[in-house]
């Protein structure tokens, strides 16, 4: 393993970058989409990769709070996440192309 300095003032958007490997259930990937709209609508022209990064970096918790937080995505549903069409019991997964995602990105067909 070798060592890359970090200097401490330097602005943590322009650090080198390592690949995270994350794998997550379907939900949880259409809630940061859902998010990614939300910062469009905002006026924040981001990526979900700049979404997630800000998300943690700015993220502080106690270890309590850390553990509510776990326990509650452990058990949440997923209507705890994403809306459910009115009378149906099923959220639509839309399939979409592989590569950056912004906000206005379009569906697989």
């Amino acid at each position: 393993m070798s060592e890359i300095p970090l200097a401490a003032d330097q602005q943590v958007k322009d650090c080198a970058q390592k690949q995270a490997a994350v794998a997550w259930p379907l939900p949880v990937d259409m809630r940061l989409d859902q998010l990614l709209a939300q910062a469009d609508a905002a006026g924040e022209n981001t990526s979900r990769k700049e979404l997630v990064a800000a998300i943690i970096s700015t993220t502080t918790l106690t270890d309590a709070q850390l553990g509510k937080v776990l326990r509650r995505y452990r058990t949440a549903k997923v209507r705890d996440l994403l809306p459910v069409p009115a009378g149906e019991n099923v959220v639509p997964f839309i399939k979409r192309k592989p590569g950056p995602r912004t906000a206005g990105a379009t569906p697989e067909h």
